[in-house]
């Protein structure tokens, strides 16, 4: 049962109808709270007229029952879940029952990914010079890279999950260039911006959006959509026919990492120091290496994921 948490600033308490009324800071609507669950009185603590009263609650349901109810640290109200309304039982239930569904769809839709990437890995060329690859990038690709450089050797296939990465990002990395001109903060800033809008975007692909722009090519013309076909096309032409189902995963995988790369380069841009001790973009990407996205990213394809700490002690040469 998956509760939801909010706090207010109360500036205004009015009792009307078998209910508190609370007003929230700069809300109209109040927070209705039964009298008859609510121990005491409100306010349980004063407040000089220009101070505010602190509420916190629970809520299930999607917000539409309160079951907890605390203010200015004191509990007005808990309500345990067998007391809750039979309404409101049933209408968990329901939302359980969606969930564990979905749940269960997911892992499917995992697993069917999974099998099919098995079958794609043998397909792939074989790169032996991974590193030399490597360094041929930028360094917020080759941070990202290396940090998962080291998971080559535990088996061939291993080595072609880092071979298909590296791929992804070559496309990812053709594709940033083809529409950003790096040299010019402003537009590194606001491709960013861009970049993380077609991230949410390709959230959509699963549900329907793919069909949509398969089945109308006039979309191509659509500055929204380019970046789906562009990335569509250069999967076909790099990689082995493979079926739909992994293709559109991969699909949204470069998406994902053109858009933490994009944030991570304006990043380096805008936020790298300015002093004589930062020459290079290895020692700029050093400093702020913990407020990267990329290097955290993870996918059916390398799925260890690295927290910031270990972003910041990765010894390495970027």
């Amino acid at each position: 049962m998956k509760q939801e948490k909010k706090t207010y600033r109360i500036k205004k308490i009015t009792k009307a109808d078998g209910f508190w009324n609370l007003y929230p800071e700069g809300e109209k609507k109040p927070i209705q709270l039964p009298v008859e669950s609510v121990y005491g009185n409100l306010p349980p603590v004063r407040k000089w007229p220009w101070q505010y009263h602190k509420l916190n609650i629970k809520t299930v349901v999607l917000g539409k029952y309160i079951v907890y109810a605390e203010m200015d640290g004191r509990v007005l109200f808990d309500i345990p879940e067998d007391k809750y309304p039979e309404n409101i039982k049933n209408d968990l239930l329901r939302i359980q029952k969606i969930e564990s569904d979905y749940a269960a769809f997911q892992q499917e839709h995992i697993q069917d990914i999974n099998s099919q990437l098995a079958k794609l890995l043998p397909l792939l060329p074989k790169i032996d010079n991974l590193e030399d690859e490597i360094n041929k990038l930028p360094v917020c690709w080759r941070a990202y890279l290396k940090m998962r450089l080291f998971m080559q050797y535990e088996s061939p296939e291993a080595r072609q999950r880092l071979v298909l990465t590296l791929l992804l990002v070559q496309i990812a990395d053709r594709i940033y260039r083809r529409h950003v001109d790096g040299d010019a903060p402003l537009t590194v800033v606001f491709r960013s911006l861009e970049f993380s809008v077609c991230d949410e975007l390709s959230d959509l692909l699963d549900c329907g959006l793919a069909d949509e722009l398969d089945n109308n090519p006039e979309r191509k013309s659509g500055k929204m959509f380019m970046y789906y076909y562009e990335t569509k096309q250069e999967l076909e032409r790099v990689l082995p026919p493979m079926e739909r189902t992994l293709k559109l995963y991969l699909i949204q995988l470069t998406h994902r990492l053109l858009s933490a790369y994009a944030d991570d380069y304006a990043n380096l841009v805008c936020h790298r120091p300015r002093d004589f001790t930062v020459n290079t973009d290895n020692e700029a990407y050093r400093y702020l290496c913990k407020k990267m996205k990329l290097p955290l990213l993870s996918s059916l394809i390398i799925e260890k994921q690295f927290s910031p700490d270990e972003v910041e002690h990765f010894n390495f040469v970027f």
